[in-house]
This record gives C-alpha cells, structure tokens and sequence, in this order.
C-alpha cells in the first residue's frame, strides 16, 4: 500500500511542477530540506538536541500556531522549536516568527527517505501537525519511532470530509497513530469520528485564529503612521481587498469605479494573496486606466490604487480601512481569515466561498459582525451602501471587534489538553 501511495505522490508531483514552475513557484531554495537534508544552520540551531515540531502549510496556518510558540518555547525550553511549512510565503513568516526560539523548515516530501531523513536529524519529541495536514507516511513513521502526534486547530471541511470518506478503511489504521486531535468546532469533530478517529481522543477547544488575530493587531500608533505615510486622514474613504485570488481584483475594480461616481475621493489598495501575481495585477489595473502604486516604492501621497507587496504588512493596511472585502471568497478557493479585520473593528464583507473559515464566518454573521454577498454584482452594491452609510458601518466593526474578543482562549486549552503528551514526550521511558 504504501509503495502505491508514493508512486502516485511522485506522479502528482511531476503533474504539479509544470504549473509551478509557471506561477514561479519553482525552484526554491527549500528543496534540499524538502528531501530530508538541512544545511548547516539548521543542525547548529539543534544542536543534536530533540525538537518540538509543528507543522502549519502555509501563511495563514503558521500565523495561526503564533499564540502556542511562545509557550510552547518557554515550558520546554532545552527543546528547540521546529516550525516546518511547505510554501516559500509560509517560511518566511516560519522563519521571522520564530527568531531565536527556534529554527524554520520545508516539510519533507511524504516519501519514506526523505521522512527518515528528517525524522533523524530533528530527533522530535512531539509532532504538532496544524489543521488538517495528514500526512500519512510522516505520520506513520513518526508512530513507530514512538513519537507523540497531536492535530492542534484540527479543521476538516465539508468538501475534505466528502473526500477523506473514499479512503476511510485506510485512513482509520492512520488516524489511531495519532494521539490526540484539538478540533475547532463540533463539526470539525465529528468529521474526523466519522473519519476513524477514536472518539476519547477528540477534543473541541475553538479556533486559534480567534487568539492569534489579537495578537497580531498592530499597534495604533504603527496604524497612525501608516496613514501618514500614504496620505490619509480619518475622513478618507478607503476600500482594502485582502488577499484576493485571480478574479477577485477586476471584480473590486468594477465596484471601485461605481464608489467614485459617488465618492470621488474613495481609495483602493488590494493585496493579492500570492505576490508572484504583482505583475499580473498592476497589468489590469493598467489595462482599467489606473496607475497603481506599490507601497514599498510609494513616493507621493497622491494615489488611487495601492498595491501590498511586502509579506506580514496586511493587519497594518485593514488598520486604515473604511470597509474589508475578505478574498478567495468569490470564487471556490474557501476564502482567507477575516479575524485579522475584525480585530481592528473592521466592516468586513465576503463572498459565498468561506468553507476554509466556516466556524469563524458562522459566528461573524450570527452577530451582524460581517456581511456575505452571493455574486460580485452583490459585492458592488453592498460596498456601496456601507461607504454611503458610515454609521452602520461602523456599528458593524464595533460588533466585529466584540465577537472576536468574545471568542478567545483557544490557546490555553490546547496547551492544557496538550501537557500530557509533552510530560510523556519527556518521560526516559519513551
């Protein structure tokens, strides 16, 4: 079985590098870690000690572990942490966010070697796998080194868990390696019994993306600064769309162009999900008449269109905004984290596409914290009435704000369900 599972990962790899290779996305310096073999600064950091591992694919799912890293790092601290990711955008914020307390990785590939490799060289103590990142032969290898497994902020989709079930009678042996699973919500927890999952071994503890959007608020004063820097007052009237996927930007385009003919003066920065697309982009706005404007080379503070090019600046730009639109949400990515806006008191508004967030947007529209549009006609029409209508505006970032702070505390009682298997992790007879 397992000699099938690696021959078709390695097939979909060879159907995969074509298409990144395209997108820019190949090659990247992290394929010698994603083979098993780590450059020197990597075995310095470890210094043949063993390691906590935590695992987060991308951006979205490293800034989401930030709350358990520092406490991880503290309560275990001749362990060095590991945060391992798979994208280039996930290790760079791996590697800032973890500064001194740890080293940043590339996964290795699920190919029994490469595991091995990796296994070796990190010696884990526990394996922390964030959200749904089921690796089956990393998590299979680690079993049999005896290595404590956990999924923290554990999600399954209703998409994922229609897929998981073809492959049920083999996930079930896989999910019994795995000792411990902190859902988000009930409905992650039931997909993942449904799954296989031994049911004491289920927990609901909430999404750490609530605590995480706290703690990456940026300061008022570094909001003040940014609005100085681009020319902005308080009377301003500034449309953020963050993290937008291919088809989202002509669609706030379109609504931008309606909101002038009104609002004259209303501003436009958009933040594309992936920065390989810059280019893409600033061509369609070009091609609409605009002369966008990156804000790491901004030199004047006349500007129409503003284009986010640099990693981690987001929270910082949801700071100056009148109202949020949330991206990969109008077509069928799942959407992107609204909690980053809400957290600042943001209107914040999606599109029907909002599977990857499915608690978090349930919550925010329960409360009247945010607004959800079913097409991009209804987009154009709702950024409109809330430009037009500040004070409802307004009342909606307040309740956004309130919801959000509402629903903290996932982080301690992941570290609470999670002593015992670090106390086993340590103990000599493991």
């Amino acid at each position: 079985m397992w000699i099938i599972y690696e021959i078709l990962l390695v097939f979909a790899f060879l159907c995969y590098v074509p298409k990144a290779v395209w997108r820019k996305r190949l090659p990247h310096r992290g394929w010698s870690m994603r083979l098993g073999r780590y450059p020197a600064s990597v075995t310095q950091a470890l210094k043949g000690r063993s390691a906590l591992w935590v695992h987060a694919v991308s951006v979205g799912e490293v800034l989401a572990a930030r709350p358990l890293l520092q406490p991880l790092a503290q309560s275990n601290a001749p362990h060095p942490l590991v945060l391992s990711t798979i994208t280039s955008s996930g290790f760079e914020v791996a590697a800032a966010q973890l500064s001194d307390r740890g080293v940043a990785i590339y996964l290795p590939l699920d190919l029994r070697g490469c595991v091995r490799r990796a296994l070796d060289v990190l010696q884990p103590q526990i394996l922390l796998l964030v959200e749904s990142e089921l690796w089956p032969l990393l998590i299979h290898e680690a079993h049999a080194r005896q290595i404590p497994i956990a999924i923290v902020n554990g999600r399954i989709s209703t998409r994922a868990f229609r897929r998981y079930l073809w492959v049920k009678p083999w996930l079930t042996k896989l999910l019994h390696h795995i000792d411990l699973f902190l859902m988000q919500s009930q409905a992650d927890a039931d997909h993942i019994v449904a799954m296989g999952a031994p049911l004491e071994r289920v927990h609901v503890v909430g999404s750490l993306k609530w605590d995480a959007s706290i703690g990456s608020r940026p300061t008022p004063s570094a909001i003040r600064e940014t609005a100085t820097r681009l020319g902005l007052s308080n009377a301003d009237i500034v449309v953020v769309a963050g993290s937008t996927h291919r088809g989202e930007e002509e669609v706030m385009l379109r609504a931008f162009q309606h909101l002038r003919q009104t609002h004259p003066g209303t501003r436009l920065i958009i933040a594309p999900r992936h920065m390989e697309r810059l280019a893409e982009v600033e061509g369609l706005l070009r091609h609409h008449g605009f002369a966008p404007v990156r804000f790491s080379h901004l030199t004047a503070k006349i500007w129409d269109v503003g284009l986010v090019d640099t990693f981690g600046q987001l929270p910082v730009y949801y700071g100056v905004a009148s109202v949020v639109f949330i991206g990969g949400s109008l077509i069928s990515h799942g959407g992107q984290n609204p909690l980053e806006a809400t957290s600042l008191g943001k209107p914040v508004v999606f599109g029907p596409s909002m599977h990857n967030f499915d608690a978090i947007a349930h919550q925010l529209l329960a409360h009247h914290a945010a607004r959800q549009v079913a097409s991009g006609d209804e987009l154009v029409q709702l950024l409109a009435e809330l430009v037009t209508d500040r004070a409802e505006a307004e009342a909606m970032g307040r309740r956004a704000q309130e919801v959000t702070e509402r629903f903290q505390g996932a982080t301690s009682r992941t570290l609470e369900a999670l002593r015992p298997l670090l106390s086993r992790s340590r103990s000599p007879s493991t």
